[in-house]
């Protein structure tokens, strides 16, 4: 197997968990947008249902974020070459933005800082915790069409095109 070979290797995965993640955090999304309780900003009013439902959402948001950011993203920027072992991530994700597989690393860390924010409960603020999952329901678009043209670059620049995994399997 050779260097380009591993890389795929690593790629093909990465994309399956990342559709994996994104399919379930977009069907919690749609039904958490119309919760009543995110609109209007109040927690106390959510059943046992929309906590649950709120709970897939923030965890699939945070496991796409990671699988993104951890493996999909290296994986493509190991096979364009574009990789740097021992740089910053910060500068992986600055090239990634040059090159066009990212549509903005400003965009990138905002969705990261609200992973960090939704990941942490506050039993004593529950302000605090509607305004981040408020914040978190309406960037999703976001982080899916962040994942989804990552996905695209991988399929159309990376994959031949008998190997391309649109999400179906």
């Amino acid at each position: 197997m050779n260097k380009q070979e591993r890389i795929e290797f690593k790629l093909r995965p990465a994309l399956q968990e990342c559709w994996l993640h994104q399919t379930r955090l977009h069907a919690a999304w749609q039904e958490a947008i119309n919760f009543p309780a995110i609109k209007d900003i109040a927690i106390h009013e959510l059943n046992d249902a929309e906590v649950r439902t709120l709970d897939q959402l923030v965890f699939r948001f945070g496991k796409l974020q990671d699988a993104i950011g951890s493996r999909l993203l290296p994986a493509i920027l190991q096979i364009l070459q574009e990789w740097q072992e021992h740089e910053a991530f910060l500068d992986k994700l600055n090239r990634a933005e040059k090159i066009g597989l990212l549509p903005s690393v400003d965009k990138w860390l905002l969705l990261r800082e609200l992973r960090n924010q939704t990941a942490h409960e506050y039993p004593e603020h529950p302000e605090v915790v509607i305004v981040n999952l408020r914040h978190l329901v309406t960037h999703v678009p976001m982080l899916e069409q962040s994942f989804l043209h990552l996905a695209g670059a991988a399929n159309a620049r990376i994959l031949t095109p008998n190997q391309q995994d649109n999400g179906s399997h």
